[in-house]
């Protein structure tokens, strides 16, 4: 039968488009978990921050250091990021002696900071190295 032919390429064709479209949905369902950061507590997406240019300087700004597994949810081990009092997204702090100092003084966390650094960029995330940090007195 040479109709028989040409069904059975429209039937494996048919289901080769209907296993790429599950492993495509698979796909952007882990990489929207993934890539949305949540909030403390891990209820609310944070917003996207803007990517800061290479060796930008941050000057004074308020915000707290947290726990990426513990409060934003958004890595698998403990690293310290620093958060703007703004909210908008989050700057992963590269560890060195005032971080170490910074923490215990803050309660990790638990304390607004001021902080300066420099930004570095690597993979398409913003990173900051401290070189000054003042815990907010109330």
């Amino acid at each position: 039968m040479p109709g028989a032919g040409r069904v059975r390429t429209i039937f494996l064709v048919a289901v080769m488009l209907l296993l790429a479209g599950g492993v495509l949905a698979l796909y952007a369902a882990t990489a929207e978990d993934e890539e949305t950061p949540k909030s403390p507590g891990g209820t609310v997406p944070l917003p996207r921050a803007p990517l800061l240019k290479e060796n930008s300087r941050l000057i004074d700004v308020e915000g707290l250091i947290l726990d990426m597994k513990d409060d934003l949810k958004v890595s698998p081990v403990h690293r310290w990021a620093f958060q703007p009092k703004d909210g908008l997204g989050y700057l992963i702090l590269l560890e060195n002696t005032l971080l170490e100092k910074t923490l215990a003084e803050t309660a990790h966390g638990e304390r607004p900071i001021r902080v300066r650094g420099t930004i570095t960029l690597c993979r398409g995330k913003n990173y900051l190295l401290l070189d000054w940090a003042a815990i907010k007195r109330e």
